[in-house]
């Protein structure tokens, strides 16, 4: 019955993924699709590209849509307006009979934690930290989009790989194979090939870049392996501007999430040794974190 089934949703910028499932988290469908982050006036495109997902989800289910509850990580919501607007589109788009949406951080913030307290940082095509205190308030730094900030994150790190590309093609920086490796990626030919993408490219295409940023660093390249210290070091300043918020001085639990840090990556790894040279207080815990699959388990607990 349609009544004991429920959403759980990840709305990212650079893809969306949507389970289906009981109470008890057993999942009866899941599927990918194109990006679905909120932008301001936004609401209907999100929606549209979620309720696609969700009818393929739950056709893998053998679900009639709409479900009764569901929770949606979306990248991007942050603020009251957003949320509400892609809340009341995907009620009218038949996804579920109620919805609530979240910002994505606080959604894996409740996932990482039993307690929901700790701190985790997100990194994808964007950067963003959140952290529940010992009292209960939910602070936040960073994420604020591409252009105020999102250090550390995609988009960041594929910007600087266009950088490394352009001073190499004028011979202003260091060797790299980078722009050979972008190339190769987009399918171009030339230099100036990757100066024409970029005149039309969106941030979640130059966010698409960063791999081939941690590649070069995982095979030694020095100047990419710079780019991602510089990342860890920015991802690490979130954990610490969190930090504050817990008195004392005893252990306060972080966790990682998103596509860039995921465990043996080289971007982790340097997250994990700045983290420990820099903080005293940090304990990285290993959880792994489903980000939709944590949204289901709140669309349950809804009353």
């Amino acid at each position: 019955m349609t009544s004991s089934i429920f959403l759980g949703a990840d709305a990212g910028g650079s893809h969306s993924t949507v389970v289906i499932g009981t109470a008890d988290l057993t999942i009866l469908g899941r599927a990918d699709g194109p990006p679905a982050a909120m932008k301001p006036g936004g609401a209907p495109a999100s929606a549209a590209v979620l309720s696609e997902t969700g009818r393929r989800a739950a056709f893998q289910g053998s679900v009639d849509l709409p479900v009764e509850r569901a929770v949606v990580a979306a990248a991007g919501a942050g603020r009251p307006q957003e949320r509400a607007d892609l809340e009341a589109a995907l009620v009218q788009a038949g996804m579920a009979r109620r919805v609530r949406v979240m910002a994505d951080g606080e959604v894996a913030l409740s996932t990482a934690f039993a307690d929901g307290t700790g701190i985790i940082v997100s990194a994808g095509t964007g950067s963003i930290a959140y952290a529940r205190d010992p009292a209960g308030q939910l602070h936040r730094a960073g994420g604020y989009g591409w252009q105020l900030g999102d250090e550390g994150g995609g988009y960041w790190l594929g910007r600087r790989a266009l950088d490394v590309a352009a001073r190499a093609q004028d011979g202003r920086g260091e060797g790299s194979t980078l722009l050979a490796r972008l190339l190769g990626a987009l399918g171009l030919q030339t230099f100036d090939d990757l100066v024409r993408w970029t005149a039309t490219a969106t941030p979640a295409q130059v966010a698409a870049l960063a791999p081939h940023v941690i590649n070069a660093a995982g095979d030694g390249e020095a100047v990419a392996q710079r780019a991602v210290e510089e990342a860890a070091r920015e991802l690490v300043a979130l954990v610490l501007t969190l930090e504050r918020h817990y008195p004392g001085t005893g252990p306060v639990s972080v966790a990682t999430a998103g596509g860039l840090l995921v465990a043996q990556a080289p971007l982790a790894e340097a997250f994990r040794t700045r983290l420990a040279a820099e903080s005293n207080r940090a304990r990285l815990v290993t959880t792994r974190v489903d980000t939709p699959v944590g949204a289901l388990k709140l669309a349950a607990q809804m009353e």
